[in-house]
């Protein structure tokens, strides 16, 4: 619930832009949501669609093991269960919302859920969100620094530089960079946890931010780890109700 620089509620002058792209359909690209707990799910999705948006992501909090996000405990990195998981019921109640509407469920993309449903049936992953596909995006600072994405910024401060920059290295020597390398190599990537993991494939570890802790780095699973499978699960059952089963 973001305010603007007087203190004022910022959700209607976003209203109000959003609108007027929704009049310019070649510049509207759609809607980014963080996830917000205390607004229903279901609420969430129709007022977003009462936008005309293309399509819209659902993103989770930035967090991570030091800095939890709300209603998640502060634990020790791992895959621990049973545990609470209030955003992986958030996302899995908004899915139904959009699985189910006659509507607007068949053309208006959710890249989550679309690329959690491409992934339970054996296509690549697009997105930084879910998935084992390599990283294939660097930041080039206004001063040409090159960086790793910004989101390592709810990490740490600096967890995003690399030391580099656009005058005296090149992208290739970029891709060399321990931690973007690091998020080239899928599977061998990830924390053994995650790695024994039966939907490891799908959630891959989960947003690289979402899994550091201090003093060990981003060999982890996500601070979301039981939200995901959360979810996971659900979007498996809704696809397997609807094509006789997930391969």
């Amino acid at each position: 619930r973001r305010v603007d620089r007087t203190g004022r509620p910022a959700w209607p002058a976003a209203r109000a832009a959003a609108v007027r792209l929704a009049a310019r359909p070649a510049t509207y690209a759609g809607i980014l949501c963080t996830i917000d707990l205390d607004a229903g799910p279901r609420d969430v999705y129709h007022s977003l669609l009462d936008l005309r948006p293309p399509g819209v992501d659902f993103l989770l909090p930035h967090g991570n093991w030091q800095r939890p996000p709300r209603r998640l405990a502060r634990e020790a990195p791992g895959r621990h269960r049973p545990r609470p998981t209030p955003y992986g019921d958030w996302l899995a109640a908004a899915f139904d919302a959009w699985w189910d509407d006659p509507e607007a469920g068949s053309h208006v993309r959710i890249r989550l859920f679309q690329e959690i449903a491409a992934l339970l049936l054996g296509a690549p992953s697009g997105a930084e969100a879910v998935g084992l596909s390599p990283m294939a995006a660097v930041v080039v600072e206004t001063d040409g620094a090159i960086e790793q994405v910004d989101s390592l910024k709810s990490a740490y401060d600096g967890a995003p530089e690399t030391g580099l920059d656009v005058f005296r290295d090149s992208f290739d020597r970029a891709l060399r960079h321990p931690g973007i390398a690091a998020r080239q190599l899928g599977e061998r990537a990830l924390a053994e946890e995650c790695r024994g993991c039966p939907v490891r494939r799908v959630c891959g570890g989960g947003n690289y931010a979402h899994r550091y802790a201090p003093g060990t780095g981003f060999l982890h699973p996500s601070v979301y780890c039981a939200d995901l499978e959360r979810l996971i699960r659900h979007v498996a059952h809704r696809l397997s109700r609807t094509t006789g089963g997930v391969g």
